[in-house]
């Protein structure tokens, strides 16, 4: 009898796997057909973002609320939306109080541009389980893609995040938007985090070295489901690089830190010539792993780094600190900085990005908790 259970639970397992096979690919030729593609950061006009609260406790708590309230003025005086996530009951402006700031003057000027929406969260990293837009190439509609999560690797606890994506899509829908009813799972096959893609129109790039570490697949596996998902349903063209992650990133390595591409035909990539720095002989060979790509003449510009950049904790441990973590909404970059950074190197870096309007925050209290303000973030 329980021979005959076991075979019956494998049976319906198995029957189970192909239903969600076919699904999928049902899903897939519907993406297909409407030649759909991510929405670029350039043609976005808000982020969401997750409020810290859950570090409440931490030494480093005043610093977050010092980030998330420049990040939302920053935003919010661009004409940019914030759509933020906080847990029931929060009062931001109670928390702001902590460093003399409130909100709400701004908040009643711009109320078309900010919503709350309150719900139950993990981390505040919502770039990499957080809805991303797709959009139809011919008609301009809209449609949401969710991703799946498990805490990099299963590092960290994260049923809560894994369920945020789907209420979010909920809340937005109960808004009026533009978003039609159609959730797309693009890469259903295995975890890709949304931070270790970084796109443009015709082109994805992504970092190999966490596709292996939080998937339980062999790499022929992995890059099966990448050419049939970015080659043949979404149309453009990928490429791989493998590399470690830099000093202090618990992601194993996600390309927002590393390459950044950008619809104008330029690709950023974070670069050192001081052989101080602790990710020298990294960078070095990012470098020539980029220089060995066919990028079909992009320009092809490094983001250089140097000691001076190396941000460090009470503990002397490094954290992640890269340039190439910023965000961008439309015509303006939100551009990570630390407590080192000068005013002539925040000069250097905006040299590099004349097309947009680039302002600086210092993100040296996010980066206790491993990240900066791409990852913080996620474009709408």
């Amino acid at each position: 009898m329980k021979l005959e259970l076991l075979f019956d639970r494998r049976n319906l397992y198995a029957n189970n796997n192909r239903i969600k096979i076919l699904y999928h690919r049902v899903i897939m030729n519907q993406a297909n057909k409407k030649r759909l593609t991510f929405l670029e950061d350039d043609k976005s006009t808000g982020i969401i973002l997750v409020w810290p609260s859950i570090y409440e406790n931490q030494f480093f708590w005043s610093g977050l609320l010092r980030i998330y309230y420049e990040l939302i003025i920053t935003c919010l005086e661009s004409d940019k939306s914030i759509f933020l996530v906080i847990k029931k009951e929060r009062d931001i402006n109670n928390d702001l109080k902590l460093i003399n700031r409130n909100i709400d003057q701004l908040l009643r000027d711009k109320a078309s541009l900010f919503q709350v929406f309150e719900a139950e969260y993990d981390d505040i990293w919502i770039r990499d389980h957080g809805p991303q837009t797709l959009i139809e190439k011919s008609s301009g509609n809209y449609y949401f893609n969710t991703s799946r999560f498990n805490g990099y690797g299963n590092k960290y606890y994260c049923e809560n995040d894994k369920k945020l994506s789907i209420e979010l899509i909920k809340k937005f829908r109960n808004l009026g938007n533009s978003y039609k009813k159609t959730i797309f799972e693009i890469f259903n096959g295995m975890i890709i985090e949304p931070g270790n893609i970084t796109f443009n129109d015709n082109l994805f790039i992504i970092n190999k070295y966490p596709l292996v570490a939080h998937n339980k697949l062999d790499w022929t596996t992995i890059k099966q489901i990448l050419k049939e998902n970015i080659e043949d349903f979404l149309g453009a063209e990928y490429k791989i690089i493998n590399t470690a992650p830099i000093s202090g990133d618990d992601t194993n390595g996600h390309i927002d830190n590393l390459v950044r591409l950008e619809s104008s035909n330029y690709l950023y990539y974070m670069a050192t010539n001081d052989s101080e720095h602790p990710d020298f002989e990294l960078l070095k060979n990012l470098k020539e792993q980029i220089m060995r790509i066919d990028l079909k003449n992009k320009n092809i510009i490094p983001l250089y780094h140097d000691r001076q950049d190396v941000v460090r904790d009470s503990n002397n441990n490094i954290l992640p600190f890269s340039y190439l973590n910023y965000i961008r909404i439309g015509n303006l970059i939100i551009m990570p900085a630390n407590k080192n950074t000068t005013i002539e190197k925040r000069n250097k870096v905006r040299e590099n990005f004349k097309y947009a309007e680039v302002i600086f925050i210092d993100t040296s209290e996010l980066l206790n908790e491993k990240g900066s303000l791409h990852c913080c973030s996620m474009n709408f």
